[in-house]
């Protein structure tokens, strides 16, 4: 029987680790000092990037599963094969266990996220994650979540008092778990429309988003995880949506029948405080704004979905 797994989270090397030095090399030197630099640092390992510690704690769940993998991690590259010798060596050294990967030597990883079973692709080029969310509705990339990520040092040191081995995501609601719907309605007629419009249709769910099929993903993970180990993973709803417009956000998680651990409407307020409240393995957001202010302090994912990304699409 084919192997199957709860969870498939495919990652450029670039998203996975710092490779911050050696893209600079290759954009403004070219492939060739590109490849010359990698075979000179070939045993000197990357540094962990934004995606590092989503990938390292989801792969920890698997340890609570003798019988099976519950979470498969694949990385992706465009390197050649003999280019990607420092990414494999760096994937040894961090002990990640990752068996997993794809050297395209060029061409698009996007590809083969279809074959590998992918349920959320984490990249570096705002492109690649166009290609994804723009084509939801065709069959090809159907249920497959993607954001983009930064590689900057992240700046929070605060020593958390969660569980160590707990897996914490954050979700925004409009244009991420939720479709961009109202806040088409808010970006044309404003607040007073936008609360009018979710209070008129407060018993009709909103449609989905683009991460709405990874939550349902994680929920199912968790549940296979067993009642011992569920608090393994715990997510948060944080939105910028008030008293005044949650109803119909509520309503939707239950007909969708998602469980949400935290659900935090913030009436407009900075969610990076919050954020850093959480300490996330990942927060997930379709506003540019929202990202570059959280993240400096925890990783970060840009959904780059709806009305906020029309322009930059």
């Amino acid at each position: 029987m084919p192997i199957t797994f709860d969870l498939v989270v495919c990652i450029t090397s670039t998203a996975l680790f710092d490779c911050s030095e050696s893209h600079k090399i290759w954009q403004t030197e070219g492939l060739d000092a590109y490849k010359a630099h990698q075979r000179e640092r070939i045993d000197v390992p990357l540094q962990p990037g934004v995606g590092f510690r989503l990938v390292h704690s989801l792969m920890q769940l698997n340890q609570c599963s003798p019988n099976r993998q519950l979470v498969d991690v694949v990385l992706m590259s465009r390197n050649d094969s003999g280019s990607g010798e420092r990414i494999r060596n760096s994937l040894k050294h961090h002990k990640l266990g990752i068996t997993r990967m794809s050297f395209t030597s060029g061409s698009d990883v996007t590809n083969y996220l279809v074959a590998f079973g992918c349920d959320l692709f984490l990249t570096t080029e705002p492109e690649q994650v166009h290609k994804i969310l723009s084509t939801q509705t065709c069959d090809s990339f159907k249920g497959i979540a993607a954001g983009l990520v930064c590689n900057i040092s992240i700046e929070n040191t605060i020593s958390s008092s969660w569980p160590r081995d707990q897996v914490r995501i954050v979700f925004d609601g409009d244009g991420v778990l939720f479709s961009d719907e109202a806040e088409r309605v808010f970006r044309s007629h404003g607040l007073e429309a936008f609360r009018q419009f979710e209070q008129e249709k407060e018993h009709i769910a909103l449609p989905e988003g683009p991460i709405h099929a990874l939550a349902l993903k994680l929920q199912k993970l968790r549940q296979a995880l067993g009642q011992d180990n569920s608090w393994r993973i715990r997510t948060f709803l944080v939105t910028a949506r008030d008293s005044t417009t949650n109803e119909r956000a509520f309503k939707t998680l239950k007909k969708w029948g998602l469980e949400i651990d935290e659900t935090h409407f913030l009436g407009g307020l900075d969610k990076t405080p919050f954020l850093i409240s959480i300490d996330p393995a990942i927060f997930f957001d379709d506003s540019g704004e929202h990202i570059t202010r959280a993240q400096r302090f925890v990783p970060a994912a840009h959904i780059l979905y709806g009305v906020l990304n029309t322009q930059s699409s």
